[in-house]
Parts: C-alpha cells; sequence; structure tokens
C-alpha cells in the first residue's frame, strides 16, 4: 500500500514503524502502531483514513508474530471500518479481506477463508484484470485452502492456472512460481497421480537448489516429497522371473573380462538402459549413473542420487558437485570412473558448452522419436525425447546434401561454427538451440521449446478474448529482432510459422545460419536467396539484390500487418484476398504497394482506434525502399514512446524499459 494525496502526512512514529516492519521487528513495530492507533482515534477519529490504516498495520504486524486471534479481530474491523468509509472495491478494502482471510488459513479456519478468498479473486480480477499480481496471489492462497480441505479437483486446477500465470508473469525460475508448481505436485501427490507429482517434484528439487541453495528449507521440503512419491510407487517385486532375468543379463554384461577398464558406447549405454526399464523406470533414466555407482561397488545409493535430483546430464561433475550421500573415500573413485562413459553424445544438450557431434553409420541416436511436428521444403521438424536428461526437444533435421553439397570442407567448418554462435544466444523470445549433430544422412538441430502452436496457427483460433495477449506480442517480436540483430545475427525468414507461440510466450525460431555480413556496417551480403518465403521476403530479397537487417524489418513489418487485422476482426486471409481485388491485383505485398495503402485506410477505420498505432509501424515497415525502414532499435523505440503516449499493452512487462518496471509495490506483502 503506498500513501495517497489527500491523506494527513506521516509521523516520525508511523514511518518508523513501518521501516521496523520491514526490517522485521515486529516488537518494536507492534508498539508503536498501538501508539498511532492511539493518537489518531484522538486527533482524527476512529473512522479516519490515517486511523484504518494504523489498526491495518498493527493487525499485520500482530498477524507476522503468530499473534492471530487479535490480527483477526483487527481485520474484521478494518473490513468493515474501509467497507463503510471506502467502499468494498476499494484497493485499501481489497487488503484488509485479503489479509483477514489469510489470517484465517493459518488459525485452519478454513471454511470462511475459503468464502473470502473467492471473493478475493473475483473482487481482484475486476478491478485490477486476472494477470494482475495481485489477483494471482488470491487465487494461490484460494487453491491453498482448497488444498487443506482435501478439494483437489478444484485446487489442482488452479495450482495448475497459477503455475502458468506466474510462469508467463514472473519467469519459469521465480521463488513463487516454484511454490505454485510445488503445490501443484503436492496436490497430485495427494490424488495418487505419482508420475506427474514425481516430475515435478523432481524439477522442484533441481530448480530449488538452483535458485535458493542445496540446504533452503524450501528445497528440503522438495527431497522429502520427493521420497515419499517415490516410495508411494509400487515397484516390481525383485523376486519375479522378469527381474531375474535382468539380473543375469547385467551380471553377464558386467562380468565380461576386463570391462570395467573399457569405455562404454552410446550403443552399450542405452542396451544397458533398456536392460533396466524392464524392472525399474527412474534407474533406466540413468545408466551412466547406474555403470559408474556399480562399479565402484556403491549401487545401493542410486536411489538416493536420483531423489536429490542428480542425472546423467550432469556429467561431467567434479567431487564438490557430487551429492553429499556419497562417502567421501569414494568420490575421487566416482569423478574418475566417469571416463567410461563419458560419450560425447553428452555435449548434445550443452549449449554453448557443447560440440557439435558427428554420429557414424549405424551409431545410434540418444533420442527417442515421439511425433512429427512439421515438414518444409528444407527439411522435418519432430518431437524427440532424449535419453541422457529425459527432456523434451524439437529436432530440425535436413538431408546433408542440401546443406553440404558441393561444398569444400571449410565452408562445413564455417557452417559448424556458425551453429555455435547460435547456441550462445539467450533471449526470452528467441527458441534455445540446445546441440547439433551430424549422421550419415542428415543435419540436425536441437531446439527448445517445443512449442504448443506457431503464430500463424494462433491468428488462425484467435478470437476477441485473445487480442490483449496478441498485443504484447508486437514489442516482445521487436524486442527479440533487435537483441538478434544486436549479436550481427539475420533471420533471413521471417514468418508466422517461424515463431512459436509457447505458454503466451512468443519465440523465433529457425532463423538463418547468418554470419555472413560483410558491408561497413556489418550487415549487408549480396549471397544467393535461401529458404526465403515469397509472401514474406522482401523486394531487394525477391529480387536478388543486396539485402541486410532492414530486410528482417519488411518481413516482421508482413507478419505485423497479419496480426494487426486479427486485432481489426479480420483474418491474415482477408489481406491476401483484399490484395487480389485491389491495386494493381496482385497478391503479394511487396507487388502491391497501391492496394497494401488502401488496405491500410480500411483496417485504420475499422474497429478499436487506439490500435490503429501499429499500422503506422507497420507502414514505416514495408517500406520499398530498405534504408528508410526503422531499424529494430528504432521500432522498439516507437513502441516505447507510444506507451508514453497512451498506448499501454503494446509489449510484454518481459520486454518493457527499467524505467517501466519500477513502482510502490512493498513486496513484503507477498509472504
Amino acid at each position: 500500500m503506498s500513501w495517497r494525496p489527500g491523506r494527513r502526512l506521516e509521523t516520525k512514529e508511523y514511518q518508523l514503524a513501518r521501516t521496523l516492519y520491514r526490517q522485521q521487528k515486529y516488537d518494536e513495530a507492534e508498539q508503536l502502531f498501538r501508539q498511532s492507533v492511539q493518537e489518531r482515534e484522538k486527533a482524527l477519529g476512529i473512522t479516519h483514513e490515517d486511523t484504518l490504516d494504523s489498526r491495518y498495520w498493527l493487525a499485520r504486524t500482530l498477524h507476522r508474530q503468530q499473534k492471530y486471534d487479535e490480527a483477526e479481530q483487527l481485520f474484521r474491523q478494518s473490513v468493515q471500518e474501509r467497507e463503510k468509509a471506502l467502499g468494498i472495491t476499494h484497493e485499501d478494502t481489497l487488503w484488509s479481506r485479503y489479509k483477514l482471510a489469510h489470517t484465517l488459513h493459518q488459525q485452519q479456519k478454513y471454511d470462511e477463508a475459503e468464502q473470502l478468498f473467492r471473493q478475493s479473486v473475483q473482487e481482484r480480477e475486476k478491478a485490477l484484470g486476472i494477470t494482475h499480481e495481485d489477483t494471482l496471489w488470491s487465487r494461490y492462497w484460494l487453491a491453498c485452502t482448497l488444498h487443506r480441505q482435501q478439494k483437489y479437483d478444484e485446487a489442482e486446477q488452479l495450482f495448475r492456472q497459477s503455475v502458468q500465470e506466474r510462469e508467463k508473469a514472473l519467469g519459469i525460475t521465480h521463488e513463487d512460481t516454484l511454490d505454485s508448481r510445488y503445490m501443484l505436485a503436492r496436490t497430485l501427490h495427494r490424488q495418487q497421480k505419482y508420475d506427474e507429482a514425481e516430475q515435478l517434484f523432481r524439477q522442484s528439487v533441481q530448480q530449488r537448489e538452483r535458485v535458493l541453495g542445496a540446504e533452503h528449507k524450501d528445497t528440503l521440503a522438495s527431497k522429502e516429497l520427493l521420497q515419499k512419491v517415490i516410495l508411494a510407487r509400487a515397484p516390481l517385486a525383485t523376486s519375479s522371473p522378469l527381474a531375474e532375468t535382468v539380473r543375469s543379463r547385467l551380471d553377464d554384461f558386467f562380468n565380461r573380462g576386463t570391462r570395467s577398464q573399457t569405455a562404454y558406447t552410446d550403443s552399450e549405454i542405452q542396451h544397458v538402459s533398456l536392460l533396466l526399464r524392464q524392472v525399474n523406470t527412474q534407474w533406466s533414466k540413468v545408466p551412466r549413473t547406474y555403470i559408474i555407482l556399480r562399479t565402484i561397488t556403491c549401487l545401493n545409493l542410486l536411489d538416493t542420487f536420483i531423489d536429490l535430483g542428480f542425472s546423467d546430464y550432469w556429467f561431467p561433475v567434479t567431487e564438490r558437485g557430487l551429492p553429499h550421500c556419497l562417502y567421501s573415500s569414494r568420490r575421487a573413485q566416482f569423478v574418475a570412473a566417469q571416463s567410461l562413459v563419458m560419450t560425447r553424445s553428452l555435449d548434445l544438450e550443452k549449449g554453448d558448452k557443447g560440440q557439435h557431434h558427428h554420429f557414424r553409420h549405424n551409431e545410434p541416436l540418444p533420442f527417442e522419436e515421439k511425433g512429427v511436428l512439421g515438414t518444409g521444403g528444407f527439411g522435418q521438424v519432430d518431437r524427440i525425447l532424449s535419453l541422457i536428461s529425459f527432456r523434451e526437444y524439437a529436432r530440425k533435421r535436413v538431408p546433408r546434401s542440401t546443406i553440404f553439397g558441393g561444398r569444400k570442407t571449410e565452408d562445413v567448418k564455417l557452417f559448424i561454427a556458425e551453429i555455435q554462435v547460435l547456441k550462445r544466444l539467450k533471449h526470452r523470445h528467441v527458441a534455445e538451440f540446445v546441440g547439433s549433430y551430424t549422421d550419415s544422412r542428415y543435419m540436425g538441430l536441437i531446439m527448445s521449446p517445443v512449442a504448443e502452436m506457431d503464430l500463424s496457427t494462433y491468428l488462425a483460433s484467435a478470437n476477441a478474448a485473445s487480442h490483449k495477449e496478441l498485443r504484447t506480442f508486437f514489442g516482445c517480436l521487436a524486442r527479440a529482432l533487435e537483441f538478434l540483430h544486436g549479436k550481427r545475427i539475420r533471420h533471413k525468414d521471417i514468418k508466422p510459422s517461424n515463431i512459436l507461440v509457447h505458454r503466451g510466450n512468443v519465440l523465433f525460431t529457425d532463423f538463418g545460419l547468418a554470419f555472413d555480413f560483410t558491408d561497413a556496417e556489418g550487415s549487408t551480403t549480396a549471397s544467393a536467396v535461401n529458404g526465403m518465403t515469397p509472401k514474406y521476403c522482401a523486394p531487394e530479397v525477391a529480387n536478388h539484390e543486396p539485402r541486410n537487417t532492414s530486410s528482417d524489418i519488411w518481413s516482421l513489418g508482413v507478419v505485423f500487418l497479419e496480426m494487426a487485422a486479427v486485432l481489426k476482426g479480420k483474418t491474415a486471409e482477408f489481406i491476401y484476398e483484399f490484395l487480389l481485388e485491389h491495386g494493381s491485383r496482385q497478391g503479394f505485398v511487396r507487388t502491391n504497394r497501391s492496394g497494401l495503402l488502401e488496405l491500410l485506410v480500411i483496417l485504420k477505420e475499422t474497429s478499436t482506434p487506439t490500435d490503429n498505432v501499429v499500422l503506422i509501424w507497420t507502414q514505416d515497415m514495408l517500406i520499398e525502399q530498405p534504408t528508410l525502414r526503422p531499424t529494430a532499435a528504432g521500432l522498439m523505440g516507437s513502441i516505447t514512446v507510444a506507451r508514453e503516449r497512451g498506448s499501454r499493452g503494446l509489449c510484454g512487462v518481459c520486454c518493457m524499459s527499467p524505467d517501466d518496471l519500477s513502482n510502490d509495490f512493498d513486496e513484503l506483502d507477498m509472504s
């Protein structure tokens, strides 16, 4: 709560009390807030807004000290008085009701807490919006209250919503997002949905260790519940005929001559994984760890390694990076034995720290194919499951003849070097290049995430409910292109099908390997056109003329035009049907300038005028002369100016300037 104009100036005692509260010196803060309440009641009256404020903060201070009975009494009084003085939908009233609900929850008065949290969710959604941080907190605590009452179905639904919204608003590693994911896992555990619960708890352990530390109480809580989930799952009987057969085959495999001194191949490691899968699914996911622990006679620790989140993905590991359960005398042995399982395929998921890998003929790939995602003129994209990390990725495969046909060895080396450059790109709106490889037939690019859809599909299914989210894509895409161009990388084939939409986030993908800038500005080339899409390519690209980063601006301008048309209640197809009937009657934007200008006039006169600023940017991006188009940085500047002039919502909060993100939010309200 921030101080608003119209209130009396804060006293020194009140300011000191707030400072002590922030410093968690609650005993002293309580004393000063009690004094403030008495003085303001005497000087201003018991219903004055300042008096209500002092009483509210006294209640919060008592709540912090777990003095819930008196805190509850004061919060009830605060709700009643603020409703009467300020109205039931006033921000201060909403906060009083929310904190009363929270206090009731802490006292296990769940029925009334549930009722108040539901009211809080509805009121905050109406007053602040469904994605506002305060609304998210009300929804989260409603889910927690339902969980406590064993209303797991609705709690699960709300926690899933909480995870998605917090991932989008705060990021996947934010502490609040981790809390939502942890509570979702707990709810799934209670419903005996052990597979997904185990997956989420493992993820929770890894992320909390990274963000909070291995010994943080929240990390330890995740580890404890992970252990409970694993124990709750019914294992196969170790005395079954199948288990005996697997044990016998593993014994034969590990007892062959000098097996313990010979490095294993990917094929052999996959064979071990396949055998383990018959009796223990979790063991089959860490065959390298199994091999090492078996080699140093510490196989009894494998379940503990797994429970602590250790996996084959973490190789190579140092002694300090090993779980504490491994005896100090065995740590050096473990590190030395890593050489037995350090196949080159481990590099595939290491991003910029990994190397391009070549698989020889008949050498197995460490992936399991899960289905085709898409097929284009230059290759195929499919969903794969890594047999090392057991993460899902998108893999683009292109025939080697398409890329390397007739090229010199030096060109191939340059191509692979360019891939390494792309692996170093880290941006919220750029798909991650996880790894790359070649085999006897294909060039493979491993990418993340496996998106829900591309922008083309998104636009085809968009309706009025999705327009608010769609508006944010303009600024986010401009910011991502600014990032790529800042790294001297051109996309070279921007189009809706090369823009992913995943959990409300947009990402450029399938950008060209383009470290071919040659002019003094570092951004112009006249090399041959590869992989261009006629509908979206710039005039200079279609004419095989010199082109630079402004060609990307043109292509993004066509994409913006389609997005704007959808905001105006039209479809992307409407654009091209219109062009065929107007101007030069040619169906591409670049070949029908007069038709484009007519179209822009029509769109500006349609639906919401506040979206017309997008059409102004689009018109500038679609200027035929490349040098007159804005740069990505200039486009981002225009979007920023539009925000300052009141055109809100045309950029996600993730891509605003730091100044845009400052506010008076009290982080103490997030406890």
